[in-house]
């Protein structure tokens, strides 16, 4: 049987940043072979995971990241067992890596189909992201999962931004489209879509503008409203009129271009992007947006 040194057990830990004794077990059990015990607290991270399978993953970490341009951004939800472990910087340098290859390898899903986010090796091409996990549930031995990702790409003109609130326990990603180039613009509209995130972050909408509601939604709301102006005896003609007026509240609190500007409740944010829209000639559009958050 092999020697187990203290030195292979440190850069057993170094490599892999499980604790000792986990460590000097594996090498035990590798006979020495440092690659034989990574693999092998690697497979020990999937028994933790697959022990773990029923337990509730109510906290986590949310993440983000853009390219240099901000045509291309990220968002990640990454969920765990305790806040304890959602706080540490393993959880932290995981989120970011796995953040990074959904940026430039473009995954399909979560699942590991071939084109699909565990199969994928990490953006560094040194370990697929289903062993990243695995080893990061063997460092804190709770259950850990990637819940969900968006990935956004500008086609033309425009850009992406990304607002993760104090604690990564809420995160905001948006796209803007303009009619033509805003390089001249540039920090006008990063400014723009940042306000935009962080609007969304406070409010969350549940659509850019009425439009995008669900027609059910609405017509439950409007049943409602309609139901008790009928019970408060307004006159038959005058119940149509309040309700649309009832209804335009409505859409300030729900639609995100109804709703009023955080950082300024005079107006709206669709005023706030016409206040841009002037400045810079540009003609701009909330394309998408996507509002991740713990424990929802």
């Amino acid at each position: 049987m092999a020697k187990i040194t203290m030195e292979l057990i440190k850069e057993l830990r170094e490599k892999t940043q499980v604790g000792m004794m986990d460590c000097k077990k594996a090498l035990i059990q590798a006979d020495g072979n440092l690659e034989k015990a990574i693999e092998i607290l690697r497979k020990k991270g999937a028994a933790v995971a697959a022990k773990r399978a029923d337990s509730a993953t109510n906290n986590g970490h949310v993440e983000s990241c853009l390219s240099n341009n901000l045509k291309v951004g990220a968002l990640v939800k990454i969920g765990c067992e305790t806040d304890f472990s959602a706080k540490t910087d393993d959880m932290k340098k995981f989120s970011e890596s796995i953040c990074q290859t959904i940026l430039q390898k473009n995954p399909d899903c979560v699942s590991d189909d071939v084109c699909c986010l565990l199969k994928q090796k990490l953006y560094d091409n040194k370990i697929t992201i289903n062993d990243s996990l695995n080893e990061l549930i063997a460092k804190i031995g709770e259950k850990t999962k990637i819940e969900k990702f968006v990935r956004y790409e500008v086609e033309n003109n425009g850009l992406v931004n990304a607002y993760i609130h104090p604690g990564a326990n809420l995160g905001v990603i948006v796209e803007l489209t303009t009619d033509k180039s805003i390089q001249e613009h540039f920090e006008q509209l990063k400014q723009l879509s940042h306000d935009i995130c962080m609007q969304i972050a406070v409010t969350n909408p549940l659509s850019v503008d009425p439009d995008g509601l669900d027609p059910e939604i609405l017509e439950k709301e409007l049943e409602v409203i309609k139901a008790q102006l009928a019970a408060s005896n307004k006159p038959e003609s005058m119940i149509d009129k309040i309700a649309a007026g009832k209804m335009n509240k409505y859409y300030e609190e729900v639609c995100l271009l109804n709703q009023k500007f955080i950082k300024d409740d005079k107006i709206t944010i669709k005023d706030q992007i016409k206040k841009t829209e002037v400045k810079t000639d540009l003609k701009i559009n909330i394309k998408q947006y996507k509002r991740f958050a713990i424990g929802k």
